[in-house]
């Protein structure tokens, strides 16, 4: 019995730390994809060829991401979403972007991640009852 416990609250703390790290990992995109949403906005380049090599090392790590690790590209990709919103929003007719801006921000506004929520992911379902009107 005395052995349980201390097993029990080291389990609990393991589980804890471990959802933690996992927080703050999730965390640590949210920011990124601030910070990277702020730069495209802002960036100005000298030539187009500057402009598609930029996007296009953008698209990659996007993907290797998705790859890598898709709840943090999910993360990512929501905040960005998010973030290009608000720059749409602030912005109104003010700004001007290149056509390689609004063809990635198109992706960005659109992007939803989709997900197909499974009888595990959800749990047991619920059943709630309802009046029957005859």
């Amino acid at each position: 019995m005395r052995l349980q416990i201390p097993i029990a609250i080291w389990f609990t703390l393991g589980l804890a730390t471990a959802s933690m790290a996992q927080h703050n990992g999730l965390s640590f995109y949210q920011g990124l994809a601030r910070k990277d949403a702020l730069r495209e906005q802002t960036i100005a380049f000298s030539n187009i060829e500057d402009e598609k090599d930029f996007w296009n090392d953008q698209i990659q790590f996007e993907n290797d991401l998705k790859i890598q690790n898709l709840r943090a590209y999910q993360v990512y990709m929501n905040e960005k979403r998010v973030a290009y919103s608000n720059h749409a929003e602030e912005c109104k007719n003010g700004c001007t972007h290149s056509d390689l801006y609004y063809q990635q921000a198109g992706f960005y506004y659109t992007y939803s991640d989709d997900t197909i929520l499974t009888k595990e992911v959800v749990g047991t379902v619920v059943q709630v009852a309802s009046p029957r009107i005859f």
